[in-house]
């Protein structure tokens, strides 16, 4: 956590927003009544004011016909993450708002295809990501292998403290329905980084001329205890003061706020102040916060950024378009379909147990009843009621029908790949490498879209990096690295059915060198494969630790010492092996020799023992 200090200066830099430490102790200390400052309105504010809401407004008419279709894909599928209209105070947010489905089969399949995207491409209970050099000619050595899997750890543990898999759900689920999903990053003071997504019908965009998203405009509402909160008592303008003031209810009074995220180019025009609009400080995009179609001397917040703030991942493009087309309008008709089909099988059924009445004009006004049990009384039974016309509604084709236009929009949002096993039919997959087969053959289909996703990925987890690194809590690059662009490769969901089916074949074609060693000893079949490459080709792909390995060198020193203490273990056995062969040789030999008569001379024996200089008299010679 950062202290006061730092949070200032890093403030006043340009790097590092109100908003970005506010917190609720914070909002505690700001003062119960604003205090008048004689300020002059910041030089030029107006005008890039007035430059900003006059591009948002051009960004609405291109708009426009996106903002129609979404709000159709809202309605049939996902009501709760359209806005039709930004209008501040307006208290029938809780009202259902789901009264035009009625099927929800298109809800229930973009739940599933969520979870699956979520859990393929971004899975908070494994590795989905993974850090290495992009130059495939160089070899890491330990401490660069090392520091990749200590820095991925510690993107990993950001990441699950703060909100960024929330995020990620969300995210997942509205480019799925709507093809487009803004993500905005920003840095936190407890939990370095928080996530925001921005719903359909509040944000504009705008692609560069490499059709990636490069601006970002949005109008939100905020109450005036939320715009204290945020952008901070002394920023705030003099209507959110004076709510302020006021405060009891005039606390949760909205107010309508525009949100500004693009290059930080200057909108300078002729007469206008010199460089207008541009942050100082070598900044690559700006921000600016401010009241919506209010003059105010200043903007809510401004700031720079150095990496783009925000990712939007879009489902498909064509041409320059700013906004993705998605699976969800493309399954729209059949949708719309079940829908209507599920409402005239209702209506049949009920025209079948209570059909529209013929009665005769006798019984107006007269007691009568159509309910079970009850009784009508006429004078003449052949003019009571009976039904119109007879309905015979055939209910079992109807619902095949119905049936069979769920499967195929289950299909549209790839059910059938994400639950694979539980609509196995027919023979079973008897092994692992054929059903890693089956499911790499259904997730190919999402292959452009995963593509997609995962270089808007790669821009979170660089920011996530960057940010970390700001605030020191990566370790320092080892001197190999230095110099050495780095590569993002994910473990998507396609990349993990591709690992399966790579170490399945490494499982059975080990399984079956050896079964043809045992068969054929003399061939050595095993001399065809490097067991030393083959071991660590297995333990990558089944993304084994790091740190958990040996490297190279330290494998060889392991094997030079186990055979230096092999060498020696064979250099004592084989001492004691003649040490036990030379005993009884010796003892036999030495016997033999002390069986020879020397005459009075010493025997072998005796030499062999040293007794050379035996004392006068035992030498057995006359004295």
């Amino acid at each position: 956590m950062l202290d006061a200090s730092a949070l200032a200066r890093r403030s006043d830099d340009g790097l590092l927003a109100h908003y970005e430490f506010a917190n609720d102790s914070l909002l505690a200390k700001s003062p119960a009544l604003a205090k008048l400052k004689w300020y002059e309105e910041s030089q030029g504010w107006e005008e890039l004011r007035l430059q900003l809401e006059q591009r948002l407004y051009g960004l609405r008419n291109w708009r426009l016909s996106w903002w129609e279709h979404w709000a159709k894909l809202a309605e049939a599928i996902l009501p709760r993450r359209y806005h039709w209209l930004i209008v501040p105070n307006t208290m029938t947010r809780g009202l259902a708002i789901n009264q035009a489905i009625k099927d929800p089969t298109g809800s229930q399949a973009v739940s599933v295809c969520v979870a699956g995207m979520r859990s393929g491409l971004m899975s908070s209970s494994r590795p989905w990501f993974k850090l290495k050099p992009s130059l495939s000619a160089f070899k890491p050595d330990r401490d660069a292998e090392l520091w990749f899997e200590d820095t991925q750890d510690r993107v990993y543990r950001v990441l699950a403290g703060s909100n960024y898999y929330n995020a990620g759900t969300q995210m997942f689920e509205d480019l799925t329905v709507f093809g487009t999903a803004p993500k905005i990053m920003y840095e936190d003071r407890e939990s370095v980084i928080r996530c925001y997504n921005p719903c359909a019908g509040e944000y504009y965009l705008g692609a560069g001329s490499d059709g990636r998203i490069n601006s970002f405009y949005r109008t939100f509402v905020l109450t005036a205890l939320q715009c204290v909160q945020m952008f901070g008592i002394e920023n705030c303008s003099e209507q959110i003061l004076t709510l302020w003031e006021q405060k009891g209810s005039s606390l949760e009074t909205e107010i309508v706020i525009a949100h500004a995220i693009e290059p930080n180019f200057s909108v300078q025009m002729p007469g206008m102040k010199e460089n207008l609009g541009i942050i100082p400080g070598n900044f690559t995009y700006k921000e600016y916060y401010w009241e919506w179609g209010k003059y105010s001397a200043k903007p809510l917040s401004k700031r720079g950024f150095r990496q783009k703030p925000f990712i939007c991942p879009r489902w498909t493009t064509v041409s320059n378009d700013a906004y993705g087309r998605s699976v969800g309008m493309d399954a729209l008709p059949d949708i719309l379909q079940c829908h209507l089909m599920t409402m005239r099988q209702a209506e049949g059924i009920e025209k079948m147990m209570r059909p529209p009445l013929l009665a005769s004009l006798g019984l107006k006004n007269q007691p009568s009843s159509i309910l079970p049990g009850k009784v009508t009384y006429v004078e003449d039974i052949t003019k009571g009621m009976k039904s119109i016309y007879d309905v015979k509604f055939d209910v079992e084709h109807m619902s095949a029908l119905i049936e069979k236009i769920e499967a195929r929009i289950q299909r549209w949002f790839f059910n059938d790949a994400f639950q694979m096993m539980d609509n196995l039919e027919g023979v079973q997959p008897r092994n692992e490498m054929e059903i890693a087969e089956r499911r790499g053959e259904k997730l190919q289909r999402l292959g452009p879209v995963v593509e997609n996703v995962e270089g808007e990925l790669a821009d979170d987890i660089r920011r996530v990096m960057a940010i970390m690194q700001r605030r020191g809590l990566l370790l320092p690059m080892p001197a190999s690295l230095r110099g050495i662009p780095m590569e993002i490769e994910f473990d998507s969901m396609i990349r993990v059915a591709q690992r399966a089916a790579e170490t399945a074949v490494m499982e059975k074609s080990i399984t079956v060198v050896t079964n043809l060693k045992q068969a054929y000893p003399d061939e050595h079949p095993e001399d065809n494969i490097n067991i030393d490459k083959t071991v660590r080709r297995y333990l990558d792909l089944s993304n084994f630790p790091k740190s958990c390995m040996n490297s190279e060198e330290e494998r060889d020193q392991a094997r030079q010492g186990r055979a230096k203490a092999m060498a020696e273990q064979a250099k004592q056995a084989q001492a004691m092996q003649a040490a036990t062969h030379t005993a009884p040789a010796v003892a036999g030999a030495a016997k033999t020799a002390s069986e020879i008569d020397t005459g009075g001379m010493m025997n072998a024996l005796q030499i062999m023992g040293g007794m050379g200089g035996a004392a006068p008299g035992a030498t057995g010679l006359p004295q």
